[in-house]
């Protein structure tokens, strides 16, 4: 939104709205103009990214208050949308018999299993010819029947807690290790690569992991995996804004919290939520200016 749809935004609904430099972003509960890092940043590098490389601003590290963290996730929807891939590769292929004709039956990667084409409840259409699967977040997570030998990006799990950051940031979304490689391949080409990384595509085998999918979907190529929240873990165990505030209560419950740094990603229906990197990876970050009235 630029500043003239400000305005009219304001005007039209009476409220009391700030005036942001381009590229910052209004977050007008939090009287504050945030901007998004255009990269990965080692964190003792955050001051200097934010004063040289975004017009002299500085770190945000504090926490968002609930209307503050919606402001958040509508402004980086409208602004990362666009990036968010329509066709990922995951690990499912359709198996041939002895004499190397099609079945009706399909394999998940990394020997997780088959599944009888009738039964495979992720299809967005009954499959015809196709041999793979990709999933769509324009269908709701599900997966369309697809091409090995056509090209798509392509999401990859590792079988390790804490996830290691190994040529891409691998993140835990959801108790599932995950990242997406960004480059645009065919099933074969996939495979080798998530291989070459310890990884393998990911067996998705029922909506129960789609909160992982859809996390990994709208934030592992969006956002390099996360954004830095300016919290970490301190040796008692607790989480800890640079600002001194503790965080407590927006992580999934059932995530263990591997990691020592907080960082913003999106949920599957487009919120943000919370996950866990490591504090020693390049993480985007949030950068602040100070605001004026319009």
């Amino acid at each position: 939104m630029n500043w003239r749809d400000c305005f009219i935004l304001c005007f039209l609904t009476g409220v009391n709205c700030i005036d942001c430099p381009q590229p910052y972003l209004p977050i007008d509960s939090e009287n504050a103009c945030i901007y998004m890092s255009s990269r990965a940043v080692a964190l003792n590098e955050m001051e200097g990214y934010c004063a040289s490389e975004a017009n002299g601003g500085k770190p945000f590290n504090r926490r968002f208050s609930d209307e503050g963290i919606s402001e958040l996730g509508k402004n980086l929807k409208l602004s990362v949308e666009s990036l968010f891939p329509p066709e990922v590769y995951v690990g499912i292929t359709r198996e041939k018999d002895g004499m190397n004709q099609p079945t009706k039956n399909w394999l998940f990667a990394n020997n997780q299993g088959s599944v009888d084409e009738k039964l495979y409840e992720l299809w967005t259409r009954e499959p015809n010819m196709q041999d793979c699967g990709s999933v769509t977040y324009l269908e709701n997570f599900k997966v369309n029947p697809f091409s090995c030998t056509d090209s798509a990006v392509f999401l990859c799990e590792k079988n390790e807690f804490p996830c290691e950051y190994s040529t891409l940031p691998f993140v835990e979304y959801h108790q599932k290790c995950l990242s997406i490689f960004p480059r645009k391949d065919n099933y074969m080409t996939a495979e080798s690569i998530c291989g070459q990384m310890g990884a393998h595509l990911f067996p998705y085998k029922s909506s129960n992991d789609s909160d992982s999918v859809g996390a990994a979907i709208y934030s592992s190529i969006t956002f390099d995996g996360g954004i830095y929240a300016g919290l970490r873990k301190n040796e008692m165990g607790q989480w800890k804004y640079e600002s001194g505030e503790e965080e407590t209560k927006r992580w999934d419950p059932e995530d263990e919290l591997h990691q020592d740094c907080g960082v913003y990603g999106f949920l599957k229906n487009l919120t943000i939520g919370m996950f866990t990197m490591n504090c020693d990876d390049k993480l985007r970050l949030l950068c602040e200016i100070k605001p004026e009235k319009l």
